[in-house]
C-alpha cells in the first residue's frame, strides 16, 4: 500500500472535480490518500508520501501563481517520493504548465514517476471534456505501477 498526497489549486472547479476523481480511484485501488487543496497546506509542511501529485490550472500557458509558489518552497523529506502533474486547460498542445511545474521540482529531492496529464476543459469556467474520467483511471494505474 504507498501513500498518495495531492495538493491541487482549481479556479472555477475543474481541477478540484478531477483530484476528488483521482482521490476515490486511488483509495478503491487500496492505497492511502491525503488530499489538500492549496490554500489549505503550506508547502514547508508537506506530509510525508511515497507520491505526491500536484494539479494546477493553467493560466495564460502557466501553472497558477499559488502553485508555482508553492513548488518554489516545497519541503519533501522522503528521497524516494516521486510525483506526477496533472493541468486542466483549454487548448492541451499549446501549455507549457506541465513543464513549467517540472522544472520548479527539478532542483528538489524528488523524481517525476509519469509524464503528466493535461485535462481539457471546453470553456473558460469548464465543464470538462467528455472521457476525462478515463484518461484519470490510465493515469492513475501509470502512476501507482
Amino acid at each position: 500500500m504507498m501513500k498518495v498526497c495531492i495538493v491541487y489549486d482549481s479556479k472555477y472547479g475543474n481541477g478540484k472535480k478531477c483530484m476528488e476523481y483521482m482521490q476515490e480511484v486511488i483509495n478503491n485501488k487500496g492505497h492511502n490518500v491525503e488530499m489538500f487543496p492549496i490554500h489549505e497546506i503550506e508547502s514547508t509542511s508537506i506530509p510525508s508520501a511515497d507520491l505526491y501529485v500536484f494539479s494546477s490550472p493553467t493560466q495564460m500557458g502557466r501553472p497558477s501563481g499559488k502553485m508555482k509558489r508553492f513548488l518554489k518552497k516545497i519541503q519533501i523529506n522522503n528521497e524516494r517520493a516521486k510525483y506526477a502533474l496533472v493541468t486542466t486547460c483549454m487548448n492541451p498542445p499549446n501549455t507549457k504548465c506541465l513543464q513549467k511545474m517540472e522544472k520548479l521540482l527539478s532542483s528538489k529531492e524528488i523524481s517525476k514517476t509519469s509524464d503528466g496529464l493535461m485535462i481539457k476543459v471546453t470553456g473558460m469556467n469548464g465543464p470538462l471534456d467528455s472521457g476525462y474520467e478515463e484518461k484519470l483511471d490510465t493515469f492513475a494505474n501509470n502512476i501507482l505501477g
